[in-house]
């Protein structure tokens, strides 16, 4: 693809589409199956077995229809439970296997045909067994793992378990007649949220709201056996939805909640769907209509362009935090150090204290050091505050980091996390202060977010424990870490990063060593437009009002004073060319340079003369 230049407008004729084949592996799966056993109570127990999640394959559910058959028919089975192999229930659809549905396009379905008919017909045989089955949900029940514990006649859960439909972050609906069953078992104020966000139940909301009938401590299967032999059939597809939530949707419950959502998702189509098929399920047709519905809309979301796009997106997160030919363990991380308390070190330091780790942090003057240790405070009685965090939790967490202005205090740390400003002299002058004490296991790393690491490493004795750990500004927000690879990083240094960030609930992604490595050189020219339009005429509001508009969580303006408005304004200034043009570095830098000129970096320089939090394009108050 080519690269526009700083100050030209990129324009598209059409949507693109994402091909998902390199990401899906299309590769030929092992054969995933079901196994049945009949214990001497009469009950059949049909496993669910494709580790790790047991996720509903195509040939799993193909095995699942035979086995299922055998049990219903056997004379001598006088109930049946499904439950997972392992401790999971069920994860759901073999999202893979999504990719051999679009191949055939639209058409090669009939009008009224869902994409996953093979899934819901061995649903809707589980639906009108005979005989009371029940699910033991021995471990996670999600998206298809839930509708599968739903085409039960009950459910029986562990007190671990939790359970949720997340469809909708990969752009899709529950397309296994989830949208009609829970309904018919769960309050709208529940169920709704549930389809919206993705977001899961643990098992004491699941069991209130209806979802799950009873809660064990152990022995899942044999208590949901018991329970079967007790309870007679009750398929949910014949049950109506809840009065309560009639009423509710009938009233404007729905368009108010669609609405929410869309402010939330901006752009997104799945939510809309979503309250169709609801709609459905509260309005007076049938069930069997009702799925018909659902088949309807889920069709569409899985033929869409933002479909793909996500889908695309959830395989290659789990590619990225795969390092082909890597073998070396992890070295555990029991102490990290931090250095520099501005904004970027103290949001790092966060991340780490809140998964119990300890961190010492450190910077040249105590008036900075307290200034950062406020800052961390602050955050964490702003969620005191709000009910987020229990003040003992708040108070514990304190307790964990220990500020200093002496380097002697990282003499235990496991890995050192460098946060000053990017002046390569300066961090040269940190590795070199780091090198003399540490002990020769300690990973030293930067957070660079585009100086030349090798050359910082090179002032190491032992360049083989160095990469970039590149954090995105607010560290303890932003899910996103560039582990940058340097010429000489040992296997294990790598090894140690890419399990850091799984360990502090990171993206990590490895890249190479290069100018502005992936995410600033897909940032620059973004922002480079953005400031150029303004150039042009557009006002600061309107720029940033359109890219929220497309779904962007904020403007460029807005990020901008987030980041600092200062960083490249320093390294222009470093490097002695204040018209430095690189992949990078994209002018027109004149209205961000007079800003810098006058200290108004963004939110980290505040002005009490006027009541300002920050001060850069826009003025931050509250």
């Amino acid at each position: 693809q080519k690269v526009a230049s700083p100050t030209s407008t990129c324009r598209f004729s059409r949507p693109q589409v994402f091909h998902l084949q390199s990401a899906q592996h299309p590769r030929k799966l092992p054969k995933m199956t079901t196994k049945i056993n009949v214990r001497p109570d009469g009950v059949g127990v049909l496993t669910l077995c494709n580790p790790p999640v047991n996720s509903l394959a195509s040939s799993l559910m193909e095995s699942m229809d035979a086995n299922f058959q055998k049990l219903a028919t056997d004379p001598a089975v006088k109930a049946i439970v499904i439950t997972g192999e392992g401790n999971f229930f069920c994860g759901g659809a073999e999202i893979s296997e999504f990719g051999k549905m679009t191949s055939k396009g639209p058409d090669g379905f009939g009008p009224d045909e869902s994409p996953v008919k093979a899934l819901t017909d061995v649903f809707d045989k589980v639906d009108a067994c005979p005989k009371t089955v029940v699910a033991a949900v021995n471990g996670m029940a999600l998206g298809g793992g839930l509708e599968t514990a739903l085409a039960c006649h009950y459910r029986i859960g562990l007190a671990s378990v939790s359970v949720g439909l997340p469809e909708v972050t990969l752009g899709l609906l529950p397309g296994g007649e989830g949208t009609q069953r829970i309904p018919r078992v769960a309050p709208l104020e529940v169920f709704l949220p549930m389809l919206l966000t993705g977001a899961p139940l643990n098992a004491a909301k699941a069991h209130k709201a209806g979802i799950l009938d009873a809660i064990v401590k152990s022995n899942v299967v044999d208590e949901a056996a018991k329970f079967a032999l007790s309870m007679p059939p009750n398929p949910i597809s014949k049950r109506p939805v809840l009065a309560a939530t009639r009423f509710k949707a009938l009233g404007g419950a729905l368009e108010m909640t669609l609405n929410q959502a869309s402010q939330k998702a901006k752009g997104m189509i799945a939510p809309a769907a979503i309250i169709k098929c609801v709609e459905a399920a509260c309005s007076n047709i049938s069930f069997e209509e009702g799925v018909k519905e659902e088949g309807r809309q889920f069709k569409k979301l899985l033929f869409s362009v933002q479909s793909a796009a996500l889908r695309h997106l959830f395989f290659s997160e789990r590619l990225a935090n795969k390092v082909p030919g890597l073998k070396e363990k992890p070295a555990p991380i029991k102490k990290v150090g931090i250095v520099g308390a501005g904004l970027m070190g103290t949001g790092i330091a966060i991340c780490f204290i809140q998964k119990g780790v300890p961190v010492i942090l450190k910077d040249a003057k105590q008036e900075w050091l307290d200034a950062g240790m406020k800052n961390i405070v602050k955050i964490w009685s702003g969620k005191v505050a709000k009910g987020r965090l229990p003040a003992e939790k708040a108070k514990g967490y304190e307790a964990l980091i220990k500020p200093t202005l002496k380097y002697e205090d990282f003499a235990d740390c496991d890995i050192i996390i460098e946060a000053v400003p990017e002046i390569m002299s300066l961090k040269k002058e940190v590795f070199q202060a780091l090198d003399k004490h540490t002990k020769p296991g300690t990973l030293i790393c930067t957070n660079t977010s585009g100086l030349n690491i090798d050359e910082i490493a090179a002032v190491l004795k032992d360049p083989s424990r160095c990469m970039g750990t590149h954090f995105f500004s607010p560290a303890n927000v932003m899910q996103l870490l560039e582990n940058v690879r340097t010429s000489k990083a040992s296997d294990a240094t790598v090894a140690t990063c890419m399990q850091m960030g799984k360990m502090i609930n990171k993206k990590a992604v490895l890249v190479g060593n290069c100018d502005g490595f992936v995410g600033n050189r897909m940032l620059a020219p973004y922002a480079s437009e953005a400031k150029q339009l303004i150039e042009d005429g557009a006002t600061i509001e309107q720029v940033d009002r359109a890219a929220q508009d497309f779904g962007m969580a904020m403007g460029p303006m807005t990020l901008g004073d987030l980041v600092g408005q200062e960083l490249f304004w320093k390294q222009r200034k470093a490097a002695g060319d204040m018209n430095k043009q690189t992949k990078t570095y994209m002018g027109p830098y004149e209205l961000t340079d007079w800003l810098c000129e006058q200290g108004r970096f963004g939110l980290k320089t505040p002005d009490p003369k006027i009541g300002a939090n920050g001060r850069g394009i826009y003025i931050h108050r509250g």
